[in-house]
């Protein structure tokens, strides 16, 4: 399995890592980004920040958020180097990130494990 790692501190940049190479690099150090399945019909995005991670799944052409709450509300994010806005319930446990990008290659599994919202 390969993904697409970005990092947007100090300065941007981008890679492709392994699986095995995956868990010493999901650090929020540089607040990277992790993707898997770019230009495939299922992608997944996972953002990783000091407190919090946000993961998105472009499944079936719609994204969705990974959610581990309901709260809607609107709270303002750095993502990707830029301000965003994300539903609250959105701002997962960083290991909720990682377990997802683990099953990346797995979209039925992605979708019984975790509990989605569209976006």
């Amino acid at each position: 399995m390969r993904y697409e790692m970005e990092t947007y501190l100090p300065y941007a940049a981008s890679r492709v890592i392994t699986l095995e190479e995956l868990p010493g690099l999901y650090v929020p150090d540089h607040e990277p980004v992790f993707g898997y399945g770019d230009g495939g019909e299922d992608v997944l995005i996972v953002s990783l920040h000091d407190e919090y991670s946000t993961v998105s799944l472009l499944h079936d052409r719609t994204w969705y958020w990974l959610t581990e709450s309901p709260a809607a509300e609107l709270v303002e994010i750095l993502l990707c180097g830029q301000e965003a806005w994300v539903p609250a319930g959105a701002l997962v446990r960083p290991e909720t990130g990682l377990a997802a990008l683990r099953l990346a290659h797995d979209v039925p599994g992605l979708l019984t494990e975790f509990r989605w919202r569209e976006q």
